[in-house]
């Protein structure tokens, strides 16, 4: 399970430091696998192999004749790619993930449960402030799906 929330720099060749209790997560995995692509929120996920398969299943029992179905699928596949950690402990972000992401220097690496969510460090900055500036709503929200 990947929690907390961390901050390292990416290098000017586009590999990212994950994080040593990421590392120990991911290494954990049986093929210590990954799939990297792109998030609607214009951040980047990490996912552990067997995690991708679970979403790679659930996926396919949305409708296929649904065009934003598609349209939602075109735009996560089209830019997945497999990585693996390096022996430092790092992943390699093309370019165009990169640009995608507006991920340069200073990143945001956030544990979101069975996923890693990679942001841009303004960009995460806004998204906890939008988090904390309605608890109110978001309490309600969280309530109705009864939790």
């Amino acid at each position: 399970m990947f929690m907390g929330m961390f901050q390292h720099n990416i290098d000017v060749k586009g590999r990212l430091n994950i994080p040593t209790q990421f590392r120990e997560e991911i290494n954990a995995t049986p093929d210590g696998t990954l799939v990297l692509t792109r998030h609607l929120d214009r951040c980047l996920v990490l996912y552990p192999s067997l995690e991708w398969n679970n979403f790679k299943e659930k996926a396919k029992q949305l409708p296929s004749m649904d065009p934003e179905v598609r349209r939602f699928l075109r735009f996560l596949y089209s830019r997945a790619l497999p990585c693996t950690l390096d022996k430092q402990g790092r992943i390699l972000i093309p370019p165009p993930l990169r640009e995608y992401a507006e991920i340069n220097g200073e990143t945001c690496l956030v544990g979101m449960d069975h996923k890693i969510e990679i942001w841009n460090v303004e960009r995460w900055s806004e998204e906890d402030s939008l988090t904390t500036a309605n608890p109110n709503e978001i309490q309600k929200a969280m309530a109705q799906l009864g939790m």
